[in-house]
């Protein structure tokens, strides 16, 4: 069984939207929300969806609890703005098996038409598979064990999928999978693309040459509020 485990903070608009998905969904999978202290009405259609878990708000330490409340073999962490089909869903303990994957990320799509964003998420993609580091919105999966034994996600404020999928990579082999996960663009939106992009450029050079990350953490908005 595959544990889905969603971190929610004030996403009554998306619940809401994806009401009648997530009721088919949780057939195919456990259903885990942990919401990190909404003020609006996602604590009670979570709960009506899925398992409910509270913790602090922070994307990491809201996984991290989400997986130790899990039942599945496999931990597959969503966006709140993401969705994957349930046919798919079914296939992807198989691939995982097949390919003998302790873990890594499936193929994201945005679901914002025009070539841009398509280049967006090619380029994204290729990212992904040559460097074997997975971003949360291209939906990571870890087999339970795995992630337990490699101590969960670093609670910090950012960057917490690239510095989990960076010891992932060295625990055994990883890879992303041809399972496709739709994405809002939201946040390119929101924020723009070109300052995104900019951004986006900045932490991975903070990354790099282990730069501090809270100043660049405090311009990550957050597209939920």
């Amino acid at each position: 069984m595959i544990s889905v485990i969603i971190p929610v903070y004030n996403e009554e608009v998306m619940l809401r939207k994806n009401d009648i998905y997530y009721q088919m969904f949780s057939q195919s999978a456990e259903l885990i929300f942990v919401d990190g202290g909404s003020d609006d009405k996602t604590v009670a259609l979570a709960g009506k969806l899925g398992r409910l878990v509270t913790t602090r708000k922070n994307r990491a330490a809201q996984m991290n609890a989400g997986a130790r409340f899990a039942k599945g073999e496999v931990l597959l962490f969503l966006h709140a703005d993401a969705v994957i089909h349930q046919e798919h869903l079914r296939k992807l303990e198989g691939f995982i098996k097949n390919r003998k994957l302790i873990g890594g990320s499936l193929t994201q799509v945005l679901d914002e038409p025009g070539p841009l964003f398509k280049w967006i998420s090619f380029t994204g993609n290729i990212r992904a598979k040559l460097t074997k580091v997975f971003y949360g919105d291209q939906a990571i999966f870890v087999r339970k064990n795995v992630f337990r034994r490699l101590k969960g996600f670093p609670e910090v404020n950012i960057c917490e999928d690239v510095l989990f999928s960076r010891k992932l990579k060295r625990a055994g082999k990883v890879g992303i999978l041809p399972v496709p996960v739709y994405c809002s663009a939201r946040r390119w939106k929101k924020q723009g693309i070109i300052k995104t992009f900019v951004l986006n450029f900045r932490i991975n050079t903070a990354l790099s040459f282990k730069f501090g990350l809270e100043p660049l953490a405090k311009k990550y908005i957050d597209v939920r509020e």
